[in-house]
């Protein structure tokens, strides 16, 4: 990866700007897309492809993933299908730019799911516009005074299931506990009963459940403060980070020889009183 990042001016997540990962190869874009990014408040990384750029994106969940339709190096079309059919990314924003002049290219990158397809005149003309119009950005501070509340009864039975080592339990405890809340803090219940089911997965020897179990909780706990409710979500990462590197390094063949001693439970803390920075 080749990365540059924009001193933040914008909303943060813990405290860092939010990401915008570009997959532009063009310097004559390069420059201009930098200073757009650094002007509107963003980090930005201009990515290369790896062996799966999807894993990739999944454990950074940018706020926008920025695609130069006549990029070199990589098949955008695959690359666009597979982040927007994978449920551990498809909630990232798409936004395209080409030539003016080749409606059939513009046109194929809508129907593949970008979600804004710009020319590259319109674009250019104003990047750090379209780079905030079209981000998902959160609020932190909502975030964080929600976080501040007390833990609810459902989830707290949730996370003792969990806790227990009942992770089959768990999932109904900590949906049931997601179903009742509508705000942005129901993401903790949902990042949590996901890596639950990771493991209950791995219990069962089932790698591509486990897999994509872990991918999809990456969505909602990298976007939480590192303490939510009690719940230390810095030491969740960090665990379910661990459980899902080796995973990975046994690969299917070897999942029965998996450590139960990276089930790790769900560490509980007091309430963090510095509030993000904005």
């Amino acid at each position: 990866m080749v990365e540059t990042s924009a001193t933040s001016q914008g909303a943060t997540q813990h405290g860092v700007p939010p990401l915008i990962v570009a997959l532009v190869d063009d310097v004559f874009f390069q420059a201009p897309i930098e200073s757009a990014a650094h002007a509107a408040g963003f980090d930005l990384e201009f990515a290369q492809p790896t062996e799966d750029i999807v894993a990739w994106l999944t454990l950074r969940q940018p706020s926008l993933l920025l695609i130069d339709l006549n990029i070199r190096t990589l098949d955008w079309s695959r690359l666009v299908l597979a982040t927007k059919t994978s449920p551990a990314t498809r909630r990232i924003p798409i936004l395209a730019f080409g030539s003016h002049k080749d409606e059939r290219l513009l046109s194929r990158a809508r129907q593949l799911g970008c979600d804004a397809v710009l020319s590259n005149g319109a674009f250019m003309a104003d990047p750090a516009s379209h780079l905030r119009r079209h981000a998902r950005l959160s609020d932190p501070a909502e975030l964080f005074q929600e976080c501040q509340e007390s833990l609810p009864e459902l989830a707290a039975h949730g996370i003792e299931a969990f806790n227990a080592g009942a992770f089959y339990e768990q999932h109904e405890m900590l949906e049931a506990a997601w179903r009742a809340e509508s705000r942005p803090v129901r993401q903790l219940y949902q990042g949590i009963l996901q890596v639950g089911v990771a493991y209950y997965q791995i219990q069962r020897h089932n790698y591509v459940g486990a897999r994509k179990m872990f991918q999809r909780a990456w969505q909602y706990l990298v976007t939480l403060p590192d303490v939510c409710q009690g719940v230390d979500v810095a030491q969740l990462r960090c665990d379910a980070r661990a459980a899902q590197d080796e995973l990975e390094r046994l690969g299917p063949e070897r999942i029965a020889d998996f450590p139960a001693s990276l089930f790790r439970p769900i560490r509980m803390v007091e309430h963090r009183s510095r509030a993000p920075l904005t």
